[in-house]
């Protein structure tokens, strides 16, 4: 509810305007003895303004930042698998050698004799040996490219060497973790790398977000983005390894490098420094860098919201930071207070503002705020301090303002919007204008 004096039960407005009738009445009898030093001293006076005022809810928040995520080690095909895919092709391909050479000289034995049966009968057991082993080769190549679609940066004895401190802020084309003294590096795109980017890949999207990240670390060197894995992202790939002191291949092993939009802010780390790498296991709980404001606002206050709605924040250390109202749940969520009973059942939305300076929420996480959201606005009124309201024995409010020539006169005035967070209200009325001197309570 809003805390303007207008939502005050029956008991206090009666209470109220008993003593600003009261006020009033002695401030007449003061005007009418100039001399009263000590009952003047309870007052002063405040000039009539055109300003911008806002009606606000104060509603329960929690700060933190958006976007928290979880960072997995991806799952592929360890070198030494990949090793052993190479070898099986070279294997392949010795027996097909094999199986060419026995057919060139059983050919050869038909000019030294062999019986046209004794021929047959050899060329075809050669041929059908060469036919599965032109097989074998296939798959064995098959699996070659699967390997090597698939290779991982870490074996089944890779560890952890370094990793991150929670609250540790980690920018594109720095350093994630280690893996054997190796980096792991963070890279500017909204993809999860599921390949390892080399010459001969496949086209795909991803190739396009790994060109596009290194044009933005200023690695592209003549560069452009493409579907086609080409010379110069193989190129531009060396540019980046040098620049990390790695060995320049000229590719990247499945988990040498992770993509996120932008920077990211670590929230928990799950392996240790020398634990062994898995894949399919996290390693990193992240977020953004970006605060927002968490606010579980009941549902039938929804009304008072939409995206873009500004909106102030009410900070732990006392002071206040500006946000926008960003996102407005869809979907209520009931919860019932312990010890309440059932039928004391709540639904909420949830309603998330993003902080206009990103600086004010300070490294708060999880931590308690109010958000004031704005019932109604009205922009360059004539607003008044709202002490200076006198309340009028038949109803409505006056003000009491103070002339040039020293004497003082009550204007009726209408109310509008009570700005609890500057103690201003709106008036107006007929001989209500900006600049006028209008007597306060002190």
């Amino acid at each position: 509810m809003s805390r303007s004096t207008r939502n005050a039960g029956p008991a206090v407005v009666v209470v109220v305007v008993v003593a600003v009738v009261a006020i009033a009445a002695a401030r007449l009898v003061r005007h009418s003895s100039p001399s009263s030093s000590t009952s003047q001293a309870a007052l002063s006076t405040a000039t009539v303004k055109r300003m911008d005022l806002a009606q606000t809810t104060p509603v329960s928040g929690t700060v933190g930042y958006a976007s928290p995520s979880t960072i997995v080690q991806p799952a592929g095909t360890g070198p030494q698998a990949v090793t052993q895919a190479q070898q099986s092709v070279a294997q392949a391909q010795g027996n097909v050698a094999a199986d060419q050479q026995s057919l060139m000289d059983t050919n050869a034995a038909d000019t030294q004799g062999a019986t046209q049966a004794q021929q047959a009968l050899a060329a075809g057991q050669g041929q059908a040996k060469l036919a599965a082993d032109q097989l074998a080769l296939s798959n064995a190549r098959s699996a070659l490219s699967t390997a090597e679609a698939a290779a991982t940066a870490y074996d089944q004895t890779s560890k952890y060497t370094a990793l991150p401190a929670v609250g540790q802020v980690i920018s594109p084309g720095q350093s994630l973790w280690s893996i054997d003294g190796r980096p792991v590096l963070l890279v500017a795109g909204t993809l999860v790398a599921w390949r390892a980017f080399r010459a001969g890949m496949s086209a795909g999207s991803d190739v396009a977000a790994l060109d596009q990240a290194l044009i933005d670390l200023g690695l592209g060197g003549g560069l452009t983005v493409s579907d086609v894995f080409s010379d110069a992202t193989a190129a531009a790939i060396d540019r980046f390894q040098a620049s990390l002191g790695l060995p320049q291949t000229g590719s990247l092993a499945l988990g040498s490098a992770v993509f996120e939009p932008a920077a990211v802010r670590v929230t928990a780390v799950h392996p240790l420094v020398g634990s062994s790498v898995g894949g399919g296991q996290p390693v990193l709980d992240v977020t953004s860098t970006t605060p927002v404001v968490n606010v579980a606002l009941p549902v039938d206050r929804t009304y008072l919201v939409k995206v873009g709605d500004p909106v102030s924040v009410n900070l732990p250390d006392g002071t206040t930071g500006e946000g926008t109202i960003t996102a407005v749940g869809t979907v209520a969520t009931s919860t019932t207070p312990a010890n309440s009973g059932n039928n004391n059942t709540s639904a909420t939305v949830n309603v998330m503002v993003s902080m206009t300076r990103t600086s004010a929420a300070g490294s708060l996480d999880q931590a308690p705020v109010t958000v004031d959201i704005t019932n109604s606005s009205a922009h360059q009124v004539l607003a008044v301090p709202t002490t200076a309201l006198l309340a009028l024995s038949g109803g409505g409010y006056a003000l009491e303002v103070a002339k040039p020539d020293g004497t003082h006169q009550l204007v009726d005035v209408t109310t509008g919007i009570f700005d609890d967070q500057s103690g201003m209200v709106q008036v107006s009325g007929p001989g209500v204008a900006a600049g006028q001197q209008v007597v306060v309570a002190a």
